[in-house]
């Protein structure tokens, strides 16, 4: 079987629609009803993508992301808290820099949301592009910026481990709340960051949150193939997932990890219909509402680099050197394809990666295809939280014709996240 994941934003993202045709993002409600569906359909996690900072790349100002309501996020993490209070099962993902959460802190949070999630947290690792004059720094360079997550990794874990699982007895009778032989201080030393320890939040179910990263990049790979239990990426074809999921447990293994260990899943935005031409219908309209400056703008945002000074009709440079995430970049520039900038400016603005569209049962018969050749371990929908809709066709259509092929999980056989990663 595949895993299964939906991986969104908090965003307003539909704040052009009718008023009461959509649920406001500012409200609460449309989270906590997207984690109850995503639980319903036994899906693995529900994720969020983040960023501290209003880009300022396109077109060199914060203008065009303000007036079209771009990047513009609540915090993932208060979020998570609200969709864990509603649900049971359900993992939640929060995006979260080491650029900028200071180690203990981040530590910290993270294991207050396994304790009251029940075990069910995941942190999406980055390294952040941008948002350094919102901290009062410069932007270290790409792979400073992984020595440092590096780093802070492993600090986190040790502040996970400073108390072992057995640690609190609270035995009542002689007032001993927990044995201070099995809590222990880190005494953190390192280049970037130094930290005494011990944390003072007890050991969470998990230990550890599932760490989630995307390692597409050289330096992310390595990276994630020494840290990560799940790794993300968006690829444009079966070909292109099949070189990328071997070249990823290859590096594994030369690691010294089980390549098992290490699940990748890959982006999808399926276009349904009940018939064929329905689907093709909402194909073509879908389509046609790619907005090439959105494209742009969101290009330029992912790889710190104002795309609106190349032509249009040409492919990106392969020599072009970037500070943003160089996977984005190889995405295109190495795909077996050779879309040109508007090609690819369309793409971003509908965030497509891996086209299709049909009937439920041809979607299902694309996503089997994509995982027995493409050497996926499960797929994450890209789509939008305030597309709620979208969502109850996935939930209801979609996924009983996967569970029905037995392609997909019909009943959690575990609590926590990690239960749910790796029964399969």
């Amino acid at each position: 079987m595949f895993h299964l994941g939906w991986f969104g934003t908090t965003g307003p993202v539909n704040w052009l629609a009718p008023a009461g045709a959509v649920y406001d993002w500012r409200k609460p409600e449309i989270f906590q009803d997207v984690a109850k569906l995503c639980e319903r359909a036994k899906m693995d996690f529900v994720m969020f993508a983040d960023s501290v900072a209003i880009p300022a790349l396109f077109q060199g100002s914060t203008d065009y992301y303000v007036r079209n309501g771009f990047m513009i996020y609540h915090d993932p993490v208060p979020t998570c808290a609200w969709m864990a209070a509603a649900t049971q099962r359900i993992g939640l993902a929060s995006t979260l820099s080491c650029t900028f959460y200071p180690p203990y802190l981040l530590a910290r949070m993270l294991g207050t949301m396994d304790h009251l999630s029940g075990g069910r947290m995941a942190w999406n690792v980055v390294t952040s592009t941008k948002g350094g004059e919102n901290f009062g720094m410069e932007m270290p360079e790409h792979d400073e910026r992984y020595d440092m997550a590096d780093e802070h990794l492993e600090l986190c874990r040790q502040l996970w481990d400073s108390w072992s699982p057995d640690a609190v007895i609270m035995d009542r009778e002689n007032k001993i709340f927990a044995d201070p032989a099995k809590v222990k201080t880190v005494n953190f030393k390192g280049q970037h960051f130094q930290c005494r320890g011990p944390l003072n939040v007890v050991s969470s179910p998990q230990r550890h949150p599932i760490i989630i990263m995307a390692g597409t990049s050289p330096r992310g790979q390595q990276f994630a193939v020494r840290n990560a239990d799940m790794v993300i990426a968006h690829k444009n074809s079966v070909a292109d997932m099949k070189s990328y999921s071997h070249q990823l447990r290859q590096k594994a293994a030369e690691a010294g990890r089980d390549p098992k260990s290490l699940k990748i899943f890959y982006a999808i935005k399926p276009v349904m219909g009940d018939t064929p031409a329905e689907a093709e219908e909402k194909w073509q309209r879908h389509l046609a509402s790619g907005d090439v400056d959105l494209g742009l703008a969101d290009l330029s945002n992912t790889l710190m680099y104002d795309m609106s000074q190349f032509d249009l009709d040409k492919p990106l440079p392969k020599d072009l050197k970037v500070q943003g995430i160089v996977g984005k970049l190889l995405q295109y520039t190495q795909s077996q394809g050779h879309l040109t900038l508007r090609e690819i400016a369309k793409h971003e603005s509908l965030k497509e990666t891996f086209p299709m569209h049909g009937t439920p049962e041809q979607i299902a018969d694309i996503l089997e295809h994509a995982w027995r050749e493409g050497g996926a371990d499960g797929f994450h929908f890209r789509q939008m939280f305030q597309d709620y809709g979208y969502l109850v066709d996935i939930a209801t259509k979609l996924v009983p014709v996967l569970q029905k092929r037995g392609l997909v999980r019909k009943e959690y056989s575990g609590t926590m996240l990690r239960d749910h990663l790796f029964e399969f």
